[in-house]
């Protein structure tokens, strides 16, 4: 296998002073700067594996299951992603956000410019983006009355979706563990101290699902420490706005990577890491798209799935009862269960024994 040793090109307070910014493409053009294309896998001068990258190892049976499973919902609009949606920009913004209230570089207080009141939420840029699998943090929706680990909207509406799904992500994990064994086996230990917290016997707990979404300058908070992130891009058959670029990119050590449907790239995510930009490759944009999706290139054919396993999740363990702020006792299992449907309760009692 080809392999790569790459070099900073930019100091780490240079680096963190451009968190939220773009590199383009070409930034990635010149001596000890790297597009990757093929099969490689990439060092840092210090010994510590950056990223393996495979062309064509997830065929299309397992694809089109996620596809299936998580299309409608990576187009959901969010504008909770923080630096990697990047810096305030209205354009990239909520129509309902009126007086910005206090704004720092990625966030911000706001009124309403319908209702004229100050929210009591901060908000930040608008992405693609969304969640599924399980997550580390109570629903903000319940006021801190929560379970400490719960299962995402997603899991809890879509039930048949999840399972669809299944298949295409054990797959992701074994290519994983095949790539990267030794943070397999760290991530695949932790994860499975929380069983019903993991995403079936695998290393993950938790997806991240983006639709034609680039990314600014960020590192990927609440993953675990120790492990590493899975990216894979599904490309959407039903949208004709076909594109080039997109690269995912680890700028301060010059190097960015070509990842297709159907690629495999096991990389640091606690590493700086943007994407390039997309570039068209049709004349005219194809279909009944909105203004604000062309402005921001949110019409693109490209679904990203990032899978992890979240740091926190192993407060969960201890499945004795916890303390909500009132002094009262819950289980955790009995805060989920009122939430979910009929169908999925009865899943996990079969697949997990849970709410038995």
């Amino acid at each position: 296998m080809k392999k790569l040793t790459v070099s900073k090109i930019m100091s780490d307070t240079e680096i963190e002073d451009r968190e939220g910014e773009y590199f383009p493409e070409k930034f990635y053009k010149g001596e000890k700067r790297y597009i990757v294309k093929n099969d490689i896998d990439v060092y840092t001068d210090e010994g510590d594996l950056l990223l393996k990258f495979r062309k064509n190892v997830i065929s299309k049976k397992y694809t089109d299951k996620a596809l299936k499973s998580f299309l409608e919902a990576s187009k959901k609009k969010h504008e909770n992603r923080g630096a990697a949606a990047g810096v305030l920009n209205r354009d990239k913004m909520a129509n309902y956000i009126g007086n910005f209230i206090n704004p720092g570089k990625f966030r911000t207080g706001f009124d309403s410019s319908v209702s004229g009141k100050r929210s009591k939420q901060a908000t930040s840029n608008l992405s693609q983006s969304n969640i599924v699998g399980f997550f580390d943090v109570p629903d903000r929706n319940l006021k801190g009355k929560g379970a400490p680990c719960r299962l995402t909207v997603f899991n809890r509406d879509y039930p048949e979706l999840w399972k669809n799904a299944i298949p295409f992500i054990q797959k992701c994990n074994e290519l994983f563990k095949r790539l990267v064994p030794d943070k397999h086996a760290i991530q695949y230990e932790r994860a499975q101290s929380t069983p019903k917290f993991a995403i079936d016997n695998t290393a993950f707990s938790t997806i991240t699902i983006n639709y034609s979404w680039r990314t600014a300058l960020h590192r990927d908070k609440g993953d675990l420490q120790d492990g590493f992130g899975n990216l894979i891009v599904v490309e959407d058959p039903t949208n004709k706005n076909t594109y080039d670029g997109c690269y995912l990119g680890f700028p301060q050590y010059g190097v960015c990577v070509d990842v297709r449907g159907g690629d495999f790239l096991a990389m640091d995510v606690h590493q700086w890491h943007a994407n390039t930009e997309f570039k068209s490759v049709n004349k005219a944009i194809k279909g009944d798209i909105k203004d604000k999706d062309i402005i921001n290139g949110w019409y693109f054919n490209r679904m990203s799935i990032v899978m992890y396993l979240r740091e926190k999740m192993i407060k969960c363990k201890d499945k004795t009862l916890w303390k909500n702020k009132a002094g009262g006792g819950y289980s955790i299992e009995n805060d989920i269960i009122d939430y979910l449907p009929e169908e999925y309760i009865n899943y996990m009692r079969y697949k997990y024994n849970m709410f038995n």
